[in-house]
């Protein structure tokens, strides 16, 4: 793909702007800064950021902030360019959390790219980091899936191309489906750790851990307590263990390692490839690179 590098005197500046998942306190004061100054605010959901800049007291008038959403056209997409490369700047907002990641603007990003306009970052709050480092699962590997197809289909033929990968897996999913989506895992992938998170930030925030069994055993306890699972909902699962070769020699691994590295592929990165894959002592691999190095 062809990027332009190009960058026009007078242009505004896209600013990628995280925003609360739920706690309105999460916010930073770069945040509350690029929302006071920037000329344009583009929202997913207009009623969610009005509530953001309402509580902090940012001024603001509804001709200053516009709807962005996955049903806006190119006709859209090329106004906000257009006002970009105008001199405005604009911040580019989801209804929470940090905008792409399962919300619009991809095509945004991609064209401001294109044209040469600057874009920036404001980091922020994000469900999916948040879920998974409170899961108790691994975290060195993971694999950020998001939402899944709704047919029934369509979602198994995903998890089944999904089932042997060794790395943690994040989706995003709807309180009414989880059941249904953890019933379908424990017939694809079998019983593995897994976490359910909830209402991440917010007041009835909860981590449901455990075996898919055992979650899935103590969603129907609660729906038969007339507590069925309400809120925004994380899952976090665990990748496939055991696919690790326990038999092989020091030569086969002496040539894998050569291979990723006249590949140009840094050390630490040759080490995490073989690890994955072999049941091999981090020394003894180390061992074996120096031999490499010094031949």
């Amino acid at each position: 793909m062809e990027v332009n590098h190009r960058m026009e005197v007078g242009q505004g500046k896209l600013f990628i702007c995280a925003t609360p998942i739920g706690n309105l306190n999460d916010v930073s004061f770069r945040l509350l800064e690029t929302l006071k100054t920037v000329d344009l605010i583009i929202s997913e959901d207009t009623r969610t950021i009005k509530k953001l800049l309402s509580k902090f007291k940012i001024n603001y008038q509804n001709s200053c902030i516009e709807s962005y959403h996955d049903n806006s056209g190119e006709q859209k997409e090329k106004q906000i360019i257009e006002k970009l490369k105008s001199g405005l700047n604009v911040a580019l907002v989801s209804e929470s959390g940090m905008p792409l990641i399962s919300d619009p603007g991809y095509r945004i990003v991609r064209k401001c790219i294109d044209e040469g306009i600057s874009i920036a970052v404001i980091p922020g709050p994000n469900a999916a980091l948040c879920a998974l480092v409170a899961s108790g699962l691994a975290v060195d590997n993971f694999l950020f899936i998001g939402f899944l197809p709704k047919s029934e289909e369509k979602l198994k033929n995903k998890l089944k191309d999904l089932k042997n990968i060794p790395f943690t897996m994040i989706f995003y999913e709807s309180p009414n489906r989880i059941k249904r989506l953890l019933g379908i895992i424990l017939e694809i992938f079998g019983d593995r750790d897994a976490c359910v998170a909830r209402e991440i930030t917010k007041v009835y925030e909860e981590y449901i851990r455990g075996k898919v069994t055992y979650i899935l055993n103590e969603l129907d306890n609660r729906e038969k307590a007339g507590n069925k699972l309400k809120g925004e909902v994380v899952l976090v699962l665990d990748g496939l263990k055991g696919l690790k070769k326990k038999d092989f020699s020091e030569g086969e691994i002496k040539e894998k390692l050569e291979e990723l590295l006249e590949k140009k592929v840094t050390r630490k990165e040759a080490f995490k490839n073989i690890l994955l894959k072999y049941e091999i002592d981090r020394k003894n691999l180390y061992d074996i690179y120096i031999k490499i190095k010094k031949s």
